[in-house]
């Protein structure tokens, strides 16, 4: 599976709201065991901090949906600081699909995610390293996808 995205702000951006929902960097720090996780999925040494998010067509959250995920994340445990604790509960999983990031002739390996209850039309993007910073990423850029991934068996998908 392969699909377009549109660099969306970070939710952490600045320009957020002081009432909003705290960042995937501020998530990782309260939640160590979801950076084991995605280590110990992908092999890699290092976390970037944060996600990167891209605006996709719904289209692809539902075939992502259909698709086996690399690490599947239990809402159960994942600590979110008040008063948005209800959050995980809401999107009761985080799915996560090995892949690679494209922009022209450069590339990065990539975990994409998306929630059991996804966010319409947004997926998350992680890696190893700033994927803002090595393909110098402004808003709207469009990132390529490519999703290493099977189908799930017949009456599991989402």
């Amino acid at each position: 599976m392969v699909f377009d995205g549109r660099v969306r702000p970070r939710s952490s951006a600045s320009n957020r709201p002081v009432t909003g929902p705290p960042g995937e960097t501020e998530i990782q720090r309260l939640n160590p065991p979801r950076v084991s996780m995605i280590l110990n999925a992908t092999g890699w040494q290092a976390l970037a901090p944060g996600s990167l998010n891209l605006a996709v067509d719904h289209s692809v959250i539902e075939d992502l949906g259909r698709l086996e995920a690399t690490v599947e994340e239990s809402a159960a445990g994942i600590v979110y600081p008040s008063p948005f604790e209800w959050i995980p509960q809401m999107r009761k999983a985080y799915w996560y699909y090995a892949a690679t990031a494209r922009i022209g002739d450069s590339e990065e390996s990539v975990l994409v995610r998306r929630a059991q209850v996804p966010v319409s039309c947004v997926v998350e993007l992680f890696a190893a390293v700033s994927l803002t910073d090595k393909f110098k990423l402004k808003l709207d850029d469009v990132v390529s996808v490519e999703i290493h991934a099977t189908r799930r068996a017949h009456g599991t998908s989402a």
